[in-house]
C-alpha cells in the first residue's frame, strides 16, 4: 500500500476494533478479498481502492456521530504518532510557511540551534540562518521548493545566539495545501565531524608527504652504503624491505583518506568478474609458484567504491604472502546471485596458517581494544572500501586456511553469464 493511505487505513482499523465495529471491518476484508488481481499487483492502486472500501463501510454501517468517533479517534493516533516522532528525532526539525516563517521546532532543533521553541514560533527561520557564499541560503531553499523540488543534503550553516557558526547540511520538501503551503526541514550538525574530517586530512597529508621525504633520504644513503657492502648482506635486505613497507603503509593511509571523503552515494559499476581475472593475472605473474582455481560467471556487474579493485587485491595478496607453503594454494569462487537475490558472494579460500583472531575481528566488525591491535592497516582499508560499497565482510579461519567471504550488491541491469572454471 501506499505509505500514508497506509497509515490512516491502519489508525482507523484499529480505532474501529477498540469500538467493536466489526461488520464494518469484515467488510472491508470482504472487499479486498474479492478485489481483482490486477488491482491487488498494483501497490498504489490497491491502497487508494482499500481506502475507498473503508469510507464507504464507514457510511454504510455507522450512523454520523459513530463515524465522527471513529475518524476523530483515527487522526488523534495519528498525530500523536506524528508528534513522538518529531520529538524523538534526533536531528533538527522545522517546518516554515510560505514567508519562512517557523510553525514548528522540535527538541533537537533547540539543542542544535541553541534556541527555544517558544522563542522561535512565529519568528523568520533566517533568524538562524547565516549566509555563507560557500553554502545555500535560505532563500535559495524557499525558491527551489517553491518551485517543486526537494533539497537533499545541501551544505549550509546556521548561527548560534553566542555568533558562532554551526556547519550542517539540510534536506527539505515542499508542503502542499493547494498549492505550496510552505517547507518542512531537517538539518544536521555536520560540524564537529567536518573538523575532524579537516584536521585528519591535513594530518594525513602532512605524514604521508614527510614519510615519503624522509623514506628517499634513507634510500639514498642506504644506497651509498651499499656499495660498501656485499650484494648478499641480510641488513641492506632487511632495510629495503622496511622502507618499501613505510612507502606502501604511506599509500595505504592515501587510500583511507579516499574512502573517508568518498560520498556513499558515489559509486562506480565494475564487472567483478573482470576485476578478480586482473587481480589474478598479476598474482600469478608476481607469484608463479602459487596454485590459484578460479570460478567465475561471464559477467559480474557489481556497484561499489572506486577503490573496489584494492580490496580484492588485499585479499589475495594476503592469502599468498602469508602462506609459507612452497605452492600456496588459492580458490577464488564468484557466485551470481540467486533468482530473487541482489547480491554477488565471493569466496577466497587459501591453505595457510589461518588469520588470527585479531585478523579476522577487523574484517568482521572494523573494531579493536585496547588489548588486541590489528598489525596493519590492509583489512581495515579492505573492510571500508567493502562496507562503503554497501557490501558485507565475513571470514572463517582455521589452522589449515582461511575463508574471506565478501557480499556485494548487484547492478540493478545485472545480467549475469553462465558460470565457468579455470585452474
Amino acid at each position: 500500500m501506499n505509505g500514508s493511505t497506509d497509515q490512516v487505513v491502519g489508525a482507523v482499523f484499529r480505532a474501529l476494533t477498540q469500538r467493536g465495529h466489526e461488520d464494518v471491518e469484515r467488510a472491508v476484508v470482504d472487499a479486498y478479498a474479492a478485489a481483482d488481481e490486477g488491482v491487488v499487483a498494483d501497490r498504489e492502486g490497491l491502497s487508494r481502492t482499500m481506502f475507498v472500501e473503508l469510507l464507504d463501510a464507514l457510511d454504510r454501517h455507522l450512523g454520523s456521530e459513530e463515524q465522527v468517533d471513529v475518524l476523530t479517534a483515527a487522526v488523534e493516533r495519528l498525530v500523536d504518532r506524528f508528534a513522538t516522532v518529531i520529538d524523538a528525532a534526533p536531528v533538527a526539525i522545522c517546518a516554515v510557511d510560505t514567508d519562512g516563517v517557523v510553525q514548528l521546532w522540535n527538541p533537537a532543533a533547540e539543542r542544535t540551534f541553541g534556541r527555544g521553541r517558544s522563542s522561535m514560533l512565529g519568528r523568520p527561520f533566517a533568524a538562524v540562518w547565516a549566509e555563507e557564499d560557500d553554502t545555500i541560503t535560505l532563500d535559495a531553499c524557499l525558491d527551489r521548493l517553491h518551485d517543486g523540488e526537494r533539497i537533499v543534503g545541501a551544505d549550509a550553516r546556521h548561527r548560534r545566539p553566542d555568533g558562532s557558526l554551526l556547519d550542517t547540511r539540510v534536506w527539505a520538501a515542499p508542503l502542499a495545501e493547494e498549492g505550496i503551503a510552505g517547507a518542512a526541514f531537517v538539518v544536521l550538525d555536520v560540524t564537529e565531524r567536518r573538523g575532524r574530517r579537516q584536521r585528519l586530512a591535513v594530518l594525513n597529508r602532512v605524514l604521508r608527504h614527510n614519510i615519503r621525504n624522509d623514506v628517499n633520504v634513507a634510500a639514498g644513503h642506504l644506497d651509498r652504503l651499499a656499495e660498501r657492502l656485499p650484494d648478499d648482506d641480510p641488513s641492506l635486505r632487511i632495510v629495503r624491505d622496511r622502507l618499501d613497507g613505510i612507502l606502501e603503509l604511506s599509500d595505504t593511509a592515501r587510500r583511507i583518506e579516499r574512502v573517508a571523503d568518498a560520498d556513499r552515494t558515489d559509486t562506480v559499476t565494475f564487472d567483478l568478474a573482470d576485476v578478480l581475472t586482473d587481480c589474478i593475472e598479476r598474482l600469478r605473474r608476481t607469484h608463479p609458484d602459487a596454485e590459484i582455481h578460479v570460478t567465475l560467471p561471464e559477467r559480474a556487474p557489481v556497484v561499489g567504491h572506486e577503490l573496489l579493485p584494492h580490496a580484492f587485491e588485499n585479499v589475495l595478496e594476503n592469502a599468498i604472502e602469508h602462506n609459507d607453503a612452497h605452492h600456496p594454494h588459492v580458490a577464488v569462487d564468484l557466485t551470481p546471485p540467486e533468482r530473487d537475490g541482489s547480491r554477488f558472494v565471493v569466496r577466497i579460500t587459501d591453505d595457510g596458517p589461518g588469520l588470527p583472531p585479531v585478523e579476522r575481528q577487523v574484517l568482521r566488525t572494523a573494531e579493536e581494544t585496547q588489548l588486541s591491535h590489528s598489525t596493519g592497516l590492509g583489512l581495515w582499508l579492505t573492510n571500508w572500501i567493502v562496507r562503503g560499497s554497501s557490501g558485507r565482510v565475513d571470514v572463517d579461519g582455521a589452522d589449515d586456511g582461511t575463508t574471506v567471504v565478501i557480499e556485494l550488491p548487484a547492478s540493478p541491469r545485472n545480467t549475469a553469464g553462465d558460470v565457468s572454471a579455470s585452474s
